[in-house]
Formats: C-alpha cells, sequence, structure tokens
C-alpha cells in the first residue's frame, strides 16, 4: 500500500522526521510531496529552496529506507486523487485538508484515504516545534529554547514555588521561575468553584509578556450525598497565547471540627492552629500532614495539581489544540 505524505520540509525538524517516520512504517511505498518554491512563497515568508529541502528529507528517508519517491507539490492535492488505495500522514494541523481531500475523492466515486494522524513533537518549552519558531531564533530545530523559558507564579508560599519549580525542572532546563507577590485576592478561604476562579485569577495576574503563569488555590468542596467536605487543591494555568489549562490534586475529607471554625469563617490553616496550636501549617506539612501521620504533605497535593494541569499540554492533539 502507498502512503502519502507532504508538506513544505522548511527548516527541517524533529516535527518533519516523526511524520516520514510514520509514513515509513505504515507503507510499502512511500510518496513524498515537497511543495515548490512558488507555492510555498504564497504562504510562507521565508523558505528554504526547494532542492535544499528536497534533499534534506531524501538524507532522512535513507536511513531508513530506499522505497520512497519525492514529488513537487503544486497544490493541497498532489498525488492524493490519483492513487486508488493508501494512506495519508498528517500532523494535526493539516488533519483538516486531510479531510477535504477525502470529501473530494468521495465527490469523485473514489475510496477515502486512511488518515494516520501524528501528534505534535513539542519544543522544550511545550510549545510545538515550527519552522516559523525556528526562523524567529525562539528556538533550535531539535526543540531547545534559546532565551529563557519565563514562568510566573502568584503566591507567598514557597510550598508552591518549590513545587512548580521541581516540576518544571522535569521537563524543561532554560527556564526561570519568577515569585509575584503583588496580587490580591477576595477570600483567604474559597468555597467551591470560587476555588477555580482565584486560581485562575492569580494565574491572570502574573501573565504579562510571559510564557506561562501559574496560579495554585486550595478550597472546600461539599459533598451533599454524605453530608461532607473535602480539600482539594486547584491549579490554572495559562499560557501566552491566553489558553487556559486547569488541573486538580487529590481530594480528601476535612474532620468536622475543622469544617465547623471554616464555616464561622476561620481559613483552614488558622482553624487548625487554634485547634491543636500548629502555626502556618498551609505553609508546611498542611492539614493532609496531620492526617496521613505525615505520610502525605501538601507539597504532594500542590504538586499533584500543578502536574495534572500541565497534562493537556503534553498531547495537546488529544484535545483538538491546534492553533499556536
Amino acid at each position: 500500500m502507498f502512503t502519502l505524505v507532504g508538506g513544505t520540509f522548511n527548516y527541517f525538524h524533529k516535527g518533519h522526521e516523526l511524520m516520514l517516520k510514520r509514513a515509513y512504517e505504515t507503507g510499502e511505498l512511500v510518496l513524498i510531496g515537497i511543495t515548490t518554491d512558488e507555492y510555498a512563497n504564497k504562504n510562507k515568508s521565508k523558505t528554504i529552496k526547494y532542492e535544499s529541502r528536497k534533499k534534506n528529507v531524501e538524507n532522512y528517508m535513507k536511513k531508513f529506507t530506499d522505497n520512497f519517491e519525492i514529488h513537487p507539490l503544486t497544490d493541497k492535492f498532489g498525488e492524493t486523487l490519483k492513487v486508488t488505495d493508501a494512506n495519508i500522514v498528517v500532523s494535526p494541523e493539516t488533519y483538516k485538508i486531510a479531510e477535504y481531500i477525502n470529501q473530494s475523492r468521495k465527490n469523485m466515486g473514489m475510496k477515502p484515504l486512511n488518515i494516520v494522524r501524528v501528534p505534535f513533537v513539542l519544543a522544550e518549552d511545550l510549545f510545538p516545534i515550527s519552522s516559523t519558531r525556528i526562523i524567529n531564533r525562539e528556538i533550535t530545530r531539535t526543540g531547545k529554547r534559546k532565551n529563557q523559558i519565563r514562568i510566573t507564579i502568584s503566591t507567598k508560599n514557597n510550598l508552591k514555588y518549590g513545587a512548580l519549580n521541581n516540576f518544571l525542572k522535569k521537563r524543561m532546563k532554560n527556564f526561570n521561575l519568577i515569585k509575584n507577590i503583588n496580587y490580591s485576592i477576595e477570600t483567604e478561604q474559597p468555597f467551591g468553584s470560587d476555588t477555580m476562579k482565584l486560581a485562575t485569577e492569580r494565574a491572570m495576574r502574573g501573565l504579562e509578556d510571559n510564557d506561562y503563569s501559574v496560579g495554585v488555590e486550595s478550597g472546600v468542596f461539599y459533598n451533599k450525598i454524605n453530608d461532607v467536605y473535602y480539600d482539594f487543591h486547584y491549579c490554572s494555568v495559562i499560557d501566552r497565547y491566553s489558553r487556559i489549562t486547569t488541573g486538580a490534586s487529590s481530594g480528601f475529607e476535612i474532620p468536622d471540627n475543622i469544617i465547623e471554625l471554616v464555616k464561622s469563617g476561620v481559613d483552614v490553616s488558622h482553624a487548625i492552629e487554634n485547634l491543636y496550636n500548629i502555626k502556618d501549617i498551609g505553609k508546611k506539612e498542611g492539614i493532609i500532614g496531620i492526617i496521613t501521620d505525615y505520610n502525605l504533605k501538601r507539597y504532594d497535593l500542590i504538586y499533584e495539581a500543578i502536574r495534572n494541569a500541565f497534562l493537556v499540554r503534553l498531547r495537546p492533539d488529544l484535545y483538538n489544540i491546534i492553533d499556536y
């Protein structure tokens, strides 16, 4: 079976490599369409010459196989309306084009192509690698950031700062995490959906010209089924494209004596201080530390909420995020 793949292949990078490798893996013969200089220049501001782009593709494909052909691409269809039965490999950005091609094939009485959709290849900053970003000197062809990734968290709590810093260290190298303390919030003890609202407000306060801004808030949620209150941590992450992703930690039931004080207007930390004479527990092990005999600490829940807020960003194609 044929496998088709097409593109400009400008400033050859890891995203191109993934598409070509998947094409090799799914077809006996790979037909590669590369946009001509004339066609590419209609849509691109800066394009490498066709022969150079073709050479990059050839060199990569020869690592796996000689069973491929390269054709100049002068329109969006290329060979797609000529073959009878084939796969077509696309990125999240070009998936709609493949659907359009299949509709055109259907109108012609042809069998639709089998669409093989590959995910984005992410740069170090968790935004997709693209030729445009390489041209703009944001990243290298392998996705490393040339300038520091700027991230801010609006908090006065070192636990939140430390949890985010440790999460980022596992994903990025060249980043600068800034603690923003110039913010205000409506309440020290949010309930229900106000927790999500305040976490997002924290994130919005620090965005400015940064790549990401993060807000983490803990709140009390009521479960009317068994008439108890739960503590959850909630994280909101907003990026430079104004896209917001969110995540929550595991929730746990709050003891009745603490919740009674919280209902009277005292936040959880001060309730624990009043009941157990433990000061600033929210900046240390948290109530979860007392409940679990310190096998779990508030840091663990904050980290969990942060991780879950970033999960969407690790596979944006699964969430139909394509507009970068």
